[in-house]
Order: structure tokens, then C-alpha cells, then sequence
């Protein structure tokens, strides 16, 4: 910018100069009167003024030329400064089309360069898988390793049982042929003496117990087989018979059964074995066992079941259908009743009467009450007092 203003100051300054000098050169020769090449002096004046002029624009492009590079170029290179624009322009073209061909190159680099990273990802899980696996197999060749030990050492166990076995089933081959000569005895001896009488009848409960919770399978099991010892005892003594004789007979899954209940109960149980037929004198005698949950369902005093029922001529159906209602009440509660009569207790004879008689000579409604006697609990039976109340 500094350059460009002392450039026009130079102008403006030669050019005041030379027009100044022209002007009174011009003057001069005007006054004069003078002639320049024969001419007339008007003609002269107007030579003067055009040469002053043209070397006011010599004097101009002169100091313009001298003064900067720029405007040299601008009147002796402007032909060398088109032909470096157009070279200059077509290598700019060159370098942009070079610079987008770059940027295609990086992109297909770029595409290749994710394409190989995904690769070498791919790589690297199926290595980690591959070791994996490896580490798997190593595993897996010591667990058989391990398993083939152990199957050894359970093929000597099994051996070694195999000939526990063996023993033991003579020992049971033995055992069964004495127990068939038990029958044959029994059925001879007993069966003649007391031939196609019923000795129990089929549901029958033959014997009860109780048995305390937190048992094992194996002390279920013990407890079970003492129980039968005992109705084994009951039922000889009730046949007569003083020698030492298995009579009743259970199924092994029945007892198993029963074992993993006592054993999975966290309460105690109660026991029932019943006839799982009739029982006839000299014959075996077929029982299943079952196991209930134990507890006490009533106590001492408590109301069992009340109901109003109507006195006077139908006294003794509406006390029939009171106690009815008493026995399904008690079943309800969690009482076992009689496998037989499905009753659950009894009442004496003489009270029931009585409570009879007592109806009878009231006309109207009554509130009777069925209280337990005593402490009542799963295996029963129910103990009973009737009330009324008017």
C-alpha cells in the first residue's frame, strides 16, 4: 500500500512539473510568435502542447516502470504472466484431480483398512475360541482321566459287591425256602383247625404307631420293620400260635415309600397298617403301611360341632343326624376315621339315650353341642359329651 501512494505522489508530482514547464514553454512560444518547421505559430503551440503531453505519459510510464517491478511486468510480461497462469491453472487442476483420486485412494484404504480390522477381530475370536476350546479339551482329558480312575475303582467295588450279592442271595434263597416251609406249616396246622374263618377284614387296621420326625430313610426304614415286628407279634397271638413266625407280609416299594414320607417330614407321623385284604386263618396276611402327619386337632373342652335342632317326636333322627354331622366335622378337622365304619369316635350308650329323652320332652328349637371329652389328635378317636341348651 506504501508502495502503490508513492507511486501516485511521483505521478502526480512529474506530471504537475511537466505541465507546468509545457505551459510556459507553450507560453513563450505564443508570445513569440514562433515558427516550428515552417509552420504557422498556432499550429506550433498546438505541436508543443500534444509533445508535452506525450511526454507527461512517457515521463509516467517511465517512472511507473522504474519505480515498481509490478507495473514492468504489467507492460513488458503480460504474456509470460497469462502463460504462467494457464500453466499455474493446470497444474492446480492436476493437484485437485491428483487430490481427489487421493481421497477415492484413501477411501478404498480406508474401506480395506476396516475390512482387516474386522478380519484380524474375526481372528482374534476364533483364536480365543480355539483356546478355549484347547483349554476345554485339557480339561475334559483330565475329567476322563479322573473318570476312568474312578470307574476302576468303582468295577472293584461292583466286583467286590457282586460277591456280597451272591452271598446274600443264597442266603435269601435259603431264607425263602424256610419261609415256605412256614407256610406249608401254617397252612396245615392253622388252616385245618380254623378253616375259612376271617380273621380280618380287608382295610382293617391291624395295628398303629408313632413315629418321631427328623428320621433318616435308613432309621424310617428300622422304624417301619419294628412296627411290623410288633403287628406280626399281635397277629400270632391272636391266632394262638407262641412260635416265632413271619405272618404278615408288606411290599418292599410300599415300605420305601413310606420311609421317604416319615424321612422328608419335618412333624411326627402316624402309622397305620391295615389288611390290604381278608385275612383268613391260615393264610398269609397281605398289609399296607400309611403314614399321616400327627398332631392334635382337638382339645379338652373344645366345641366340635353345634347345631339347633327341633325337640319333641323327632328327637332321635335329629340327634342321629347331629352326630352325623359330628363324625363329618371331626374328618374334616384331619381326624382318621375307620377304614371300616368311616366313623371317628364313639358315644356311650346310655348318654346318648339320655341326650334322647332330654329332646324329647322339649317342644321348640334347642342348641345342641358336641365338646370333646379329651385331648384328640390325627389317630383319634373322638371322646364326646352332648349339651343342649334351650
Amino acid at each position: 500500500m506504501l508502495v502503490g501512494l508513492r507511486i501516485i505522489i511521483i505521478v502526480a508530482i512529474m506530471g504537475g512539473i511537466i505541465a507546468f514547464i509545457g505551459d510556459k514553454l507553450g507560453t513563450k512560444i505564443g508570445k513569440r510568435r514562433m515558427s516550428l518547421f515552417g509552420l504557422r505559430p498556432k499550429h506550433t503551440s498546438i505541436i508543443v502542447t500534444i509533445v508535452t503531453g506525450i511526454l507527461i505519459a512517457a515521463a509516467t510510464l517511465g517512472i511507473l516502470s522504474i519505480a515498481s517491478q509490478n507495473v514492468r511486468t504489467a507492460l513488458f510480461g503480460m504474456e509470460q504472466l497469462k502463460e504462467e497462469m494457464r500453466a499455474l491453472n493446470a497444474s492446480v487442476e492436476s493437484k485437485n484431480k491428483e487430490l481427489e483420486q487421493s481421497k477415492k485412494d484413501i477411501e478404498a484404504k480406508t474401506k480395506e483398512l476396516t475390512t482387516v480390522k474386522a478380519d484380524i477381530q474375526a481372528t482374534q475370536a476364533e483364536l480365543d475360541e480355539a483356546r478355549a476350546a484347547r483349554d476345554a479339551m485339557s480339561g475334559q482329558l483330565v475329567s476322563v482321566q479322573d473318570a476312568y480312575a474312578q470307574a476302576e475303582a468303582k468295577l472293584a467295588n461292583s466286583q467286590s459287591e457282586i460277591k456280597g450279592l451272591e452271598e446274600e442271595r443264597k442266603n435269601l434263597e435259603s431264607h425263602i425256602s424256610d419261609l415256605q416251609v412256614t407256610m406249608k406249616s401254617l397252612e396245615e396246622g392253622i388252616t385245618q383247625m380254623r378253616e375259612g374263618t376271617v380273621l380280618f377284614r380287608v382295610g382293617e387296621v391291624l395295628s398303629g404307631a408313632l413315629v418321631r420326625p427328623n428320621l433318616t430313610e435308613a432309621e424310617s426304614e428300622a422304624a417301619i420293620a419294628h412296627i411290623l415286628n410288633d403287628t406280626n407279634g399281635l397277629i400270632l397271638k391272636r391266632l394262638g400260635i407262641n412260635d416265632d413266625k413271619t405272618v404278615i407280609y408288606v411290599s418292599r416299594a410300599n415300605v420305601q415309600e413310606v420311609a421317604k414320607q416319615i424321612a422328608a417330614s419335618k412333624e411326627p407321623m402316624t402309622i397305620r397298617i391295615s389288611a390290604a385284604a381278608n385275612i383268613i386263618y391260615g393264610e398269609a396276611a397281605l398289609a399296607e403301611i400309611r403314614a399321616y402327619p400327627y398332631a392334635q386337632i382337638f382339645h379338652r373342652g373344645d366345641v366340635i360341632y353345634s347345631s339347633v335342632v327341633q325337640g319333641g317326636n323327632d328327637a332321635q333322627y335329629a340327634v342321629l343326624s347331629f352326630l352325623k354331622a359330628v363324625n363329618a366335622e371331626a374328618k374334616t378337622k384331619g381326624v382318621l376315621p375307620d377304614p371300616l365304619s368311616g366313623d371317628v369316635g364313639s358315644l356311650p350308650g346310655d348318654e346318648l339315650f339320655e341326650t334322647i329323652r332330654q329332646l324329647e320332652d322339649i317342644n321348640g328349637p334347642v342348641k345342641l353341642e358336641a365338646i370333646a371329652r379329651e385331648d384328640t389328635y390325627t389317630d383319634g378317636p373322638v371322646q364326646i359329651e352332648l349339651k343342649i341348651h334351650r
